[in-house]
């Protein structure tokens, strides 16, 4: 792992499907300097490739990734997962923007009991949190 390496962490909220795949993707000539860290019930192997979903995501594009690395967690593993070139690169980032505006939208309704549609709850996260979220120059 670079020092350069920045990661996107899951939330917890939304559950990925990960599913080991054997034929792997061909990777670009740089490593992409964006990876995702999230939980897994699962110990995978470092190295292996999955492909990564989430139940009930209207927007749900293919995804797939290696694992760089799997450590014991609360309840299961954290996983630490490089993606082979920029576009799989780009689609976890603009997946994880889905999830964490859901996750946001959720967040609303138990804290302060507010119902924002997917559009309100959009407008919000990203006037408030778009600009923090990592890029990394993809």
């Amino acid at each position: 792992m670079s020092n350069l390496q920045l990661f996107i962490r899951h939330p917890d909220e939304i559950p990925l499907d990960l599913e080991v795949v054997e034929r792997p993707l061909a990777p670009d000539a740089t490593a992409m300097p964006l990876g995702l860290v999230c939980r897994s019930l699962a110990q995978l192997e470092c190295g292996q490739q999955v492909s990564i979903s989430a139940h009930g995501m209207i927007y749900c594009p293919n995804i797939t990734g290696r694992i760089d690395w799997c450590h014991p967690g609360r309840g299961g593993y954290e996983l630490g997962i490089l993606f082979a070139n920029g576009e799989h690169a780009m689609r976890m980032r603009m997946f994880e923007q889905v999830c964490h505006i859901r996750r946001y939208r959720l967040r609303m309704r138990e804290e302060q009991g507010r119902l924002l549609s997917e559009d309100e709850a959009a407008l919000e996260w990203i006037a408030k949190y778009a600009a923090l979220f990592p890029a990394n120059d993809l």
